[in-house]
């Protein structure tokens, strides 16, 4: 199976995958596919869509694992970023880069996930 073929069929069960996600007392289910990204702050983890923030239970290294094979790559000690709302990277200061999102949010990447990141970016 090519990279092409791999990719495609990734996407395909990325797009029918939900996770629950928590926010005002009500449970959620969330396609993965919708998720931005994943933060962990404050000793919880945040799921990020467009317009939305929900709660997860799950740790971040957890989510890291579920979605290894996935579009989503870690780029800093506390995210995880779906590469598909990726707009524009820019080169910061200190081998770091700053990722603006379709939803005009901006994340750094941090030069120690860099080289993970350009190539699943394909850089």
């Amino acid at each position: 199976m090519d990279k092409e073929t791999k990719d495609l069929i990734d996407y395909v069960n990325q797009r029918i995958q939900t996770v629950v996600g928590y926010q005002n007392d009500r449970i959620h289910r969330i396609l993965i596919k919708d998720i931005y990204y994943i933060e962990y702050v404050d000793e919880k983890t945040f799921l990020y869509l467009d317009h939305d923030v929900y709660l997860s239970h799950k740790k971040l290294y957890e989510w890291e694992k579920l979605l290894e094979e996935s579009s989503f790559i870690r780029i800093n000690k506390s995210t995880i970023l779906n590469i598909h709302y990726l707009k524009s990277v820019r080169p910061l200061l200190s081998g770091r880069m700053e990722a603006k999102l379709m939803n005009g949010e901006h994340l750094i990447i941090n030069r120690h996930y860099l080289s993970a990141f350009k190539k699943k970016f394909g850089l």
